[in-house]
């Protein structure tokens, strides 16, 4: 079967802030494609829905800013973000074409910078030089997906490093 949602931004391992763009293509029951992000054991930090998509198979480019409550304080937290259809059945919860894609939201962050690692760097080097009130944690957080240990990085490797 064709999937009739597919989330294009978001990527997987992206880090995002309190607002981030949310776009891809999607086709729903009603026109109805819904977003929402979830945090620690699955904690809705927040959820809404996505305009523009098709329907009646109909597929249609989407691109949309979201943004969390104001409530929502996260630095460094991995959280999912789901994507999904009305499900007029209930069969499929929480959705048709389920998306998912773990992202690392900092709500405070303005940006970040991509630095490449030369020989001699820490990520306590790269936090102070680089970052912008970025911690050591900040870096290893944003860069889980390729790194381990925060006392091992190499040369030639590409860190995303948030900016406050």
């Amino acid at each position: 079967m064709a999937r009739l949602i597919e989330v294009r931004q978001p990527r997987e391992h992206d880090v995002v802030a309190a607002r981030f763009a949310l776009a891809g293509f999607g086709s729903g029951f009603e026109a109805t494609v819904t977003w929402r992000l979830l945090g620690a054991g699955g904690a809705p930090l927040g959820e809404g829905l996505v305009p523009g998509v098709g329907s009646m198979g109909v597929v249609d480019d989407f691109a949309l800013e979201v943004g969390l409550p104001s409530g929502v304080q996260a630095r460094g937290e991995h959280a999912l973000l789901q994507v999904f259809g009305d499900d007029a059945s209930g069969e499929n919860p929480p959705g048709t074409d389920l998306n998912q894609v773990r992202v690392t939201l900092f709500t405070g962050m303005h940006g970040w910078r991509l630095h490449e690692v030369v020989p001699g760097d820490t990520l306590s080097r790269i936090a102070r030089d680089q970052g912008q009130d970025t911690t050591v944690g900040d870096v290893f957080e944003a860069n889980r997906d390729s790194l381990m240990d925060p006392d091992l990085i190499f040369p030639g490797q590409v860190l995303r490093v948030p900016l406050f």
